[in-house]
């Protein structure tokens, strides 16, 4: 009994994976209507946090588009960060592009990109606004591509598929498989298949007067999942969500296992915050891990079977996810990679029901409905007195 439970349970995670992987393979055949004669301004906002791996040619390539009429304006929050000299570096090799680098260190709320976001929208000039995160790197069509969507009937808001690349360390392989398989086929198949809102901020374009009739960053800032909460906002005024077609590239560098277990536990606690029941379901994606379960409860050459048929399976699949990505890496990788992605994540799949609490930039959070996040005290309780919003202004463009 007890192995057909588990054989139950690896087919469906399989069968749900093979869908995620079609949803994902039909997301990337979309292709942008027409954009026209005269496509609106728009001002690219970047928010930098320290050297990221890759960064001055991950911003290069936002100075190369081909668009007619944008602007970019990088930030931080602080004048010693090494990305300032980077920033201004890339920004006076391209005079032909309009951009500012702005030093301001207000905060609107607790989430620190979404308070950079806000003080380098007071600076852009335009009313079409990209959202891109530091390390992602674009082609020369992806704002091009992204403003035909906009600018179809009822669109509110556009995104894109975040592409990992192969890895320089193996936990960089790790995170780059995840996003090439969980992440943009979950995406993928929120659009294509459920017709449900998944956004990912690291890169998302919107109108200014949208922003403004959801709260603005202001709202935003007051939750761990910026992203996801502004697609569920705009998506309640009546607006769509859409997904293009092109994807971008997380350029990762070289990341640890534990780096990739970090940053897997951080989405995973949004998850579980934005979609409880949907989250609860995410063990079966990982079924050799539940195989691997089934096989220390019951030793046997059915369960040992049924662990092979998982595992082979599964990195099947994500050899079929990967390239239809564009991401290619040796065959023999998967034997390695994707049964120790379904293990780890697997395993970590508990951790968000035990511990609700992120650190961030020094600070302990609890995440709460939404991913609303609550300040804590050094002891676990709510301070009495928390990180307020900067009260006056202290800004220092440069």
């Amino acid at each position: 009994m007890a192995f057909v439970v588990a054989a139950v349970l690896v087919a469906a995670g399989l069968a749900a994976l093979a869908a995620m992987a079609w949803a994902q393979r039909r997301q990337l055949r979309v292709a942008a209507p027409p954009l026209g004669d005269d496509p609106p301004a728009v001002s690219v906002l970047k928010p930098l946090k320290g050297l990221d791996p890759g960064l001055a040619d991950n911003l290069e390539s936002f100075f190369r588009l081909d668009y007619p009429r944008y602007e970019v304006i990088l930030g931080v929050a602080d004048g010693d960060d090494p990305a300032v000299a980077v920033a201004r570096r890339v920004a006076a090799a391209h005079p032909h592009v309009p951009s500012r680098v702005v030093v301001d260190p207000r905060r609107v709320g607790f989430n620190p990109k979404v308070n950079n976001l806000a003080n380098l929208a007071a600076h852009a000039r335009h009313d079409v606004l990209l959202v891109s995160d530091s390390n992602v790197r674009v082609a020369p069509g992806y704002l091009a591509d992204l403003v035909a969507h906009l600018l179809e009937p009822s669109v509110g808001l556009v995104s894109s598929p975040i592409r990992g690349p192969r890895g320089a360390s193996l936990g960089a392989a790790l995170e780059g498989l995840q996003l090439n398989t969980f992440v943009m086929g979950g995406v993928a198949a929120m659009a294509n298949l459920v017709g449900g809102v998944c956004v990912v901020g690291k890169s998302m374009l919107l109108r200014r007067e949208t922003l403004a009739a959801i709260g603005g960053f202001e709202h935003l800032a007051g939750f761990l999942a910026e992203d996801q909460v502004c697609g569920q906002e705009v998506a309640r005024l009546g607006r769509r969500t859409v997904v293009s077609g092109q994807p971008i590239d997380n350029v990762l560098g070289q990341l640890s296992v534990r780096e990739f277990l970090a940053r897997h536990l951080r989405w995973a606690r949004i998850r579980r915050r934005v979609a409880p029941a949907g989250f609860a379901a995410e063990l079966l994606l990982s079924p050799t891990f539940v195989a691997a379960l089934a096989l220390l409860a019951d030793p046997s050459p059915a369960t040992l079977a049924l662990l092979a048929v998982a595992a082979a399976t599964r990195a099947a699949l994500d050899v079929a996810a990967e390239r239809a990505a564009g991401t290619r890496r040796p065959l023999a990788a998967y034997l390695l990679l994707s049964p120790l992605k379904d293990v780890l994540v697997g395993g970590a799949w508990v951790v968000p029901f035990l511990d609700p609490t992120v650190t961030w930039r020094g600070h302990r959070f609890r995440v709460g409905r939404r991913t609303r996040l609550e300040l804590l005290a050094p002891g676990g309780s709510r301070p009495s007195v928390g990180l307020a919003p900067d009260a006056e202004p202290v800004a220092n463009p440069a």
